[in-house]
C-alpha cells in the first residue's frame, strides 16, 4: 500500500476521482466538439441566408458578395439571430420588415411584384409577335419583286 494513502478509504477516493476526471474529460471534449459543429452549422446557414439577400449599399450584389461595411454588419446580425434560435424564414421576414422588400435578391411572387416576374416574359412575347408580323408583311412584297423580274 502506498504510504501516501494510509487509509483504504483515501485510496478508494483517489481511484474514484481519477476515473471521474478521465471520463469527465472525454465527456467535456465530446461536448466541445459538438458545439463547434453547431457553430459551423450556423455559419453555413448564415452564408445561405446572405446569398438570398441584397446588399443595401452595393449595386446588384448579395450580402455574401458585398464588401460594404453594412454587409458585414448584416452578416453578423444574421449569425447572431441564428444563435438566438431564429429560423431562416423568421430572419428573412425580420430583414424585410427592417429594410423593405428591396432587401430580397429575388422578391416573392405576389400582386405587387407580378410585373417583375411576368414583365420579361410579356416583353419577349411582344417582341416575337412584332418580329413575326414584320416577317409576314415583308414576305409577300419580296415574292412580288421576284415575280416581276
Amino acid at each position: 500500500m502506498n504510504p501516501l494513502f494510509r487509509s483504504p478509504y483515501l485510496s478508494l477516493l483517489f481511484w474514484l476521482l481519477s476515473l471521474i476526471l478521465c471520463f469527465g474529460g472525454t465527456t467535456f471534449l465530446a461536448t466541445a466538439q459538438e458545439s463547434s459543429d453547431i457553430g459551423t452549422s450556423y455559419q453555413q446557414q448564415a452564408i445561405a441566408i446572405s446569398k438570398v439577400l441584397r446588399c443595401p449599399m452595393a449595386t446588384n450584389q448579395t450580402l455574401f458578395e458585398s464588401q460594404a461595411p453594412i454587409a458585414h454588419e448584416l452578416k453578423g446580425q444574421i449569425f447572431s439571430l441564428l444563435e438566438q434560435g431564429y429560423k431562416r424564414d423568421e430572419i428573412l421576414d425580420f430583414m424585410v420588415q427592417r429594410y423593405g422588400e428591396k432587401i430580397r435578391y429575388q422578391p416573392e411572387l405576389k400582386p405587387s411584384t407580378l410585373a417583375l416576374w411576368l414583365g420579361p416574359l410579356a416583353l419577349l412575347i411582344i417582341g416575337l409577335g412584332l418580329g413575326l408580323t414584320l416577317i409576314k408583311r415583308k414576305s409577300p412584297a419580296a415574292n412580288n419583286a421576284t415575280r416581276s423580274v
